[in-house]
């Protein structure tokens, strides 16, 4: 059953948009007590630095300002199953590019024992969640799974799984509840790499703004 579908534009990217929706799964043999899909797609472009002029050789052996690459589009597709308690348990990334089209998949059991590509990926061990760059819908189950209080915070170790590269890395990201606001709950995320942004979630944890880099559309 179809619980929401969202549509973000990219904050950080002028020509990126994300779609992503939720629906409630029922009950397998591998999921006696139900599960919840995740699955989207999005488009982008890796553009360069824009930051003037790149200094360099030019093809006549000169030196001096030479011409930037010209953006290289990209789309992906996904898809997330988590288990009732909100615990990833597969993850399916497929990506396309200049280079062609590439795939990356993730199990995970409930004992946070991870494969990638049907191989045993011990660098996961221990992670309960997937987090899939180029989307906010994966915020989701952590925010579902901590059920965080305002003024609480935890911190989580996830596999990350990079856009459009499809590079998977564990990554401690840390969530803090903040007082609810007019648009909904809030929370501030962070991580060693990337920084904190604020962000705000409907009621069913779904993001509506993403500080700097989503902002819901529809």
């Amino acid at each position: 059953m179809a619980l929401i579908s969202a549509l973000w534009r990219r904050l950080d990217e002028p020509h990126g948009l994300v779609h992503g929706a939720l629906s409630e799964l029922e009950p397998t043999p591998d999921h006696p007590d139900g599960a919840f899909l995740l699955d989207g797609a999005a488009i982008g472009a890796d553009s360069p630095d824009d930051t003037g002029p790149i200094l360099g050789e030019r093809s006549d052996g000169s030196w001096g300002p030479v011409e930037q690459q010209a953006p290289r589009p990209w789309s992906t597709r996904f898809s997330v199953v988590v288990d009732a308690h909100w615990q990833t348990r597969s993850c399916f990334v497929e990506a396309l590019g200049g280079d062609g089209l590439d795939r990356v998949t993730l199990t995970a059991d409930a004992l946070g024992h991870w494969t990638l590509d049907g191989r045993d990926w011990t660098e996961l061990e221990g992670c309960q969640d997937v987090d899939v760059s180029i989307s906010p819908l994966t915020n989701t189950p952590v925010v579902r799974r901590l059920g965080l209080e305002v003024g609480e915070e935890r911190s989580v170790d996830v596999a990350w799984l990079d856009v459009p590269s499809l590079a998977v890395a564990r990554v401690t990201q840390t969530y803090r509840r903040e007082p609810d606001g007019p648009h909904g709950a809030q929370y501030v995320y962070a991580d060693p790499t990337y920084g904190s942004f604020a962000f705000t979630v409907d009621p069913l944890g779904v993001v509506r703004e993403y500080q700097g880099l989503f902002a819901r559309v529809a």
